[in-house]
């Protein structure tokens, strides 16, 4: 039985239910970042303690040393480099995904056009405790996410994190061929 007025005892309540879902969103948005290995790194380049707060530059390339690494393990070639443009608007795209608090993924006609690209796909990742495995491994995990890493056609890439205004560290992967 409640002492509390009726209104009072269903704004609580309210309260209390919006405050479990905003928990259960934050674990669940967590989960698929948890290494899906027990083992050790293949390479100390991917190093589990590797944190994009000491160097966003560093963790980038450690991202892409661990794509690679994922490849080369499944026969596939290397992602040559990081091209420049490419990388521009993974880094623009980062940064405007972090200001604004959003995960949403950009039409590709305009990294196609920009960087005259024939191919151009692109992988997204949110999270507080993310390290170049997680990152790789959270996009291993989700299908649509995994053939775009895995593309035969993949030559270039673009990879980028940004700290939003929660703590967050948010990351682009923009992979192209320029045909």
């Amino acid at each position: 039985m409640s002492f509390l007025p009726a209104r009072l005892t269903a704004g609580l309540t309210a309260g209390l239910t919006a405050g479990l879902i905003a928990v259960a969103v934050v674990l669940t948005s967590l989960a698929p970042l948890a290494p899906a290995h027990a083992g050790p790194e293949p390479r100390p380049a991917s190093s589990p303690d590797v944190s994009p707060r000491k160097s966003f530059a560093s963790f980038e390339l450690r991202v892409l040393d661990r794509i690679n690494d994922v490849r080369a393990q499944s026969g596939l070639r290397k992602i040559a480099r990081l091209d420049s443009c490419v990388d521009k608007m993974a880094e623009k795209w980062a940064g405007r995904l972090a200001s604004r608090g959003v995960l949403e993924h950009r039409n590709q006609d305009q990294v196609l056009r920009r960087c005259s690209q024939s191919w151009a796909g692109e992988n997204l990742v949110k999270g507080t405790r993310l390290t170049p495995a997680r990152a790789v491994d959270a996009w291993l995990a989700s299908p649509g996410h995994r053939e775009i890493m895995m593309k035969p056609r993949a030559r270039l890439a673009g990879v980028a994190f940004a700290r939003d205004g929660r703590g967050q560290y948010v990351g682009v992967l923009n992979v192209t061929d320029p045909g």
